[in-house]
């Protein structure tokens, strides 16, 4: 697929200058092409809008948008790992049936593309068969046990690693689910959700703490946390004009806001008109010169 693609790249490209009517050779003049450079398991390639048209059958004459550039880059870059893919894994393949099969019939020439020599390797080894042959029994049981408690060593040594890397793992986890614990109970006083993402930005907090020095819990942290989903919000409902900031929000949260709006309002002007003084009620019931003159000083006493 790859050699089809790369003839079809090939192909699709013109030449620079363009033969006019009267023999004359003059430069084309075409609008700049994009081009762009992609990277594949560490490969640099470099493509362009022309070939991109080319592998999937385009027109050269046929625009495309940015957008539609970036879709077929990305598609070609997907198409040229797993093209590298396929083909490292078909090359391992063939690998381990060439050593597979030079194991039964040619094992000599394997050790020597290993870098070994054949030769010493046959001699070490005979050497050690005779020396072993020419041994007292008692010696080659005593060999023999050697052999048998380092392997038991090294199975133990290996147990034991895994015993301990086990119970590493064990409390970290441990210590994973209280800390996710107490987050939990300090969101139960908090105006957050106990939403994944509200967890794992306490946790950071916490962590980017301890890793300076400070001993924080995750009541301290959750103030910071409020600020950050406020700032978020903020910033997203300004950028929006007001039809996306309505699908933003939602119809449901945005009706119950304006009904909790309503009824605050209400309940301010209930307490206002509780609150402000009685209106004194006339009279138009006559004093005396006497009883108006008592009344003033008792206004002033008072």
């Amino acid at each position: 697929m790859e050699e089809q693609a790369t003839e079809a790249i090939e192909e699709s490209v013109p030449s620079e200058e363009v033969v006019q009517e009267s023999g004359e050779v003059a430069q084309a003049t075409e609008t700049p092409l994009r081009e762009a450079k992609v990277e594949v398991n560490g490969q640099v390639m470099q493509i362009n809008e022309r070939q991109l048209k080319a592998l999937w059958g385009l027109p050269e004459n046929e625009p495309i948008t940015d957008k539609e550039f970036k879709t077929m880059l990305s598609s070609y870059k997907a198409q040229k790992t797993s093209d590298m893919a396929t083909r490292k894994a078909r090359d391992q393949e063939k690998l381990v049936s060439e050593i597979a099969s030079m194991i039964q019939s040619d094992p000599w020439t394997l050790l020597q593309r290993a870098g070994y020599d054949p030769r010493k390797l046959a001699e070490e080894y005979l050497t050690q068969a005779i020396e072993e042959d020419m041994m007292p029994e008692s010696e080659r049981e005593l060999k023999r046990v050697r052999l048998e408690r380092d392997e038991l060593e090294r199975q133990y040594k290996e147990e034991m690693e895994r015993r301990e890397q086990e119970q590493m793992q064990g409390a970290i986890q441990q210590a994973q689910q209280e800390i996710s614990s107490q987050i939990i109970d300090a969101l139960s006083n908090s105006s957050l959700p106990k939403s994944p993402d509200v967890v794992k930005r306490i946790a950071n907090y916490m962590l980017i703490a301890e890793q300076k020095g400070i001993n924080v819990n995750p009541k301290q942290v959750i103030p910071l946390v409020e600020e950050d989903f406020r700032n978020l919000n903020a910033s997203i409902l300004k950028s929006l004009d007001p039809t996306k900031r309505i699908s933003y929000i939602g119809e449901d949260l945005l009706k119950q806001i304006r009904q909790d709006d309503l009824a605050r309002l209400k309940t301010t002007q209930s307490q206002a008109s509780q609150s402000s003084p009685k209106p004194r009620q006339s009279t138009n019931k006559k004093i005396t010169k006497e009883e108006w003159r008592k009344e003033l000083a008792e206004r002033i006493k008072n």
